[in-house]
């Protein structure tokens, strides 16, 4: 991070980042949503997962599923694009400086894989 950890370069190339990413919010979305409502993702499964019709009717309910949390997740990240956090609208500076102590969080911290190892 530097000499000035992040309060240099990192936090004001996270806030320009953010806002080229919420300038250009429509295009991101787009190409998510595309991903999302990819029909050929039916083609790929191997036929070997789904050899009869029940099976395929129990994995036609766990697709469903997940689309559902697929478009949970893109409505998440459209919020964050807008700048809404827990309901507040926030700028550009207040949410990266929302992100910075989120991932300084101890709390947040101590779920991290142990074996990452970031001191090294």
């Amino acid at each position: 991070m530097g000499i000035n950890g992040v309060e240099g370069t990192f936090k004001r190339c996270s806030e320009k980042t953010l806002e080229v990413m919420r300038n250009s919010q429509d295009v991101l979305l787009t190409i998510l949503e595309v991903l999302l409502y990819d029909p050929l993702y039916e083609w790929t499964v191997p036929a070997s997962k789904s050899p009869s019709q029940k099976a395929s009717s129990s994995s036609s309910s766990e697709s469903q599923e997940v689309n559902k949390l697929a478009e949970r997740a893109l409505m998440r990240l459209q919020q964050k694009l807008q700048g809404l956090e827990e309901g507040v609208a926030m700028s550009t500076e207040g949410q990266v400086n929302l992100l910075i102590q989120q991932a300084r969080d101890p709390n947040n911290l101590c779920r991290l894989y142990a074996g990452w190892q970031p001191y090294l």
